[in-house]
């Protein structure tokens, strides 16, 4: 389903469609075919293609291929005054970072493009890093998977989702650790009588990001926040067929998100003619995008405020029941908050919610 509200994305940076989607484009070939619903509702949800279609009414994952494996390095931090200053000031995911004592606790990523599954799944072997482990407490190794194999509709259906959810998980960890550095930091600037310069500048940028102003700090509290793992996985396996469609192998599009102009446009579930998929150079990219949608388009304004609520008495941000507020995410509305719900349900996602990232 290509149902999500896009913003922009990569602060200005075009993206650039893959030719041969601009090909099927111009003859109005799908870019997925639907594979036969078995159920009314499956039908709205999955374009699929490649060897075995998409399936999102697989059983529970309840089995896993084999363990992941990461080798630990250590990470370096700058520690002369000339590179922190620099560090505090320009790094990060805006033009001005969180300070540097925060960027320093952000894990350090470790790129892999796999080529195939079979790739995919001897690096996770390779670094002993398994969803069960996660489950009962283990920190997620830092490895930044770059694209979904093309082959990945090839595996069986519990290998194949857990394949993608291990991909995706230290996508969604890396972006929600690095929003909430922003976040740690709004905060102390808040109960601050007077901004220095490099404050002042520092949330003028984040107020840019986040699409409001610099003078309104409490909404732009809303909206720097976390999106649960949960969500994050589920709404991906649905839009993407667990990684399998043709937006996610050629453009790592996994959210339903769609080319649209200007900044904030509303999109609609993805037909030949209504717009295409918007492709990102990578999943990190798609992930970021997602979030960044979430906690900024005024079609999620009840989620923003139902999160903030949550915070507000101290609890868990809970995706199962954060994602009931996503009923613009889709044309379906509340079939889909329930169809989304049947996944993290089956495959027991709200254990991710309390995830972590290694720092090395």
């Amino acid at each position: 389903m290509r149902s999500a509200i896009l913003p922009a994305v990569g602060r200005g940076r075009p993206y650039a469609f893959p030719v041969v989607w601009a090909t099927l484009f111009a003859t109005g070939v799908a870019l997925a075919e639907p594979r036969p619903p078995a159920s009314d509702i499956e039908s709205h949800f999955f374009f699929t293609s490649g060897a075995g279609g998409d399936q999102a009414d697989l059983p529970p994952l309840n089995d896993e291929p084999g363990s992941l494996v990461f080798v630990e390095q250590p990470a370096s931090h700058p520690d002369d005054t000339f590179n922190r200053q620099l560090t505090e000031a320009f790094l990060g995911h805006g033009r001005f970072a969180a300070p540097g004592n925060a960027l320093r606790r952000q894990a350090q990523m470790r790129p892999f493009n796999p080529r195939t599954a079979d790739e995919l799944a001897g690096f996770f072997r390779a670094a002993s890093y398994t969803l069960n482990d996660v489950r009962q407490g283990e920190a997620v190794p830092p490895v930044k998977i770059q694209r979904v194999p093309e082959d990945l509709g090839s595996k069986g259906g519990n290998e194949r989702k857990a394949l993608f959810i291990t991909a995706v998980l230290p996508a969604v960890l890396e972006v929600n650790q690095r929003v909430l550095a922003d976040r740690e930091h709004l905060l102390a600037l808040r109960d601050k009588l007077e901004w220095s310069a490099i404050e002042r500048m520092w949330i003028e940028d984040l107020s840019e990001r986040y699409n409001t102003s610099p003078d309104r700090i409490d909404e732009l509290l809303l909206r720097v926040d976390i999106v649960p793992p949960s969500m994050a996985i589920a709404q991906g396996g649905v839009e993407s067929g667990w990684g399998t469609s043709f937006a996610a192998r050629e453009g790592n599009s996994l959210f339903g998100q769609i080319q649209a102009t200007g900044r904030h446009s509303v999109s609609v579930p993805w037909q030949p003619g209504r717009g295409m998929p918007q492709p990102f150079s990578n999943i990190g990219e798609a992930t970021e995008a997602y979030i960044a949608n979430l906690n900024t388009h005024p079609a999620y304004a009840a989620f923003r405020r139902e999160r903030a609520a949550l915070r507000a008495r101290g609890s868990q941000l809970d995706g199962y029941h954060l994602i009931g507020t996503l009923l613009r995410y889709s044309e379906l509305g509340q079939r889909y908050v329930q169809f989304v719900r049947e996944i993290m349900r089956e495959n027991d996602l709200v254990d991710f919610d309390r995830a972590r990232l290694s720092r090395f």
